[in-house]
């Protein structure tokens, strides 16, 4: 989780430059600016809760899958046919 999180944050900053125009006033809400520290502060724990939300669906898919793919191994739970007791058993 951790891990994917650092990744999931390195992709999402990699267009938040004062150079790109969609990281610009007009597209990017008050509190988020890329030339104060308050702004830049508030940006990066906006990116860090999103890529926080994309790690823990991407862990979830994970589990999803790893459960799918051990669905097959019920069928070896079986329990084995018991034979009825006789009469000679009580003897």
């Amino acid at each position: 989780m951790a891990q994917n999180t650092q990744v999931v944050h390195s992709r999402l900053v990699e267009g938040l430059r004062p150079d790109n125009p969609l990281a610009q006033a007009p597209f990017l809400a008050a509190p988020f600016s890329l030339s104060t520290p308050a702004g830049l502060a508030a940006l990066n724990a906006e990116v860090t809760r999103q890529a926080a939300m994309v790690a823990y669906v991407d862990d979830f898919k994970l589990i999803m899958l790893i459960a799918r793919a051990t669905l097959p191994l019920l069928l070896l739970l079986r329990e084995g046919r018991r034979r009825p007791l006789t009469a000679a058993a009580d003897d």
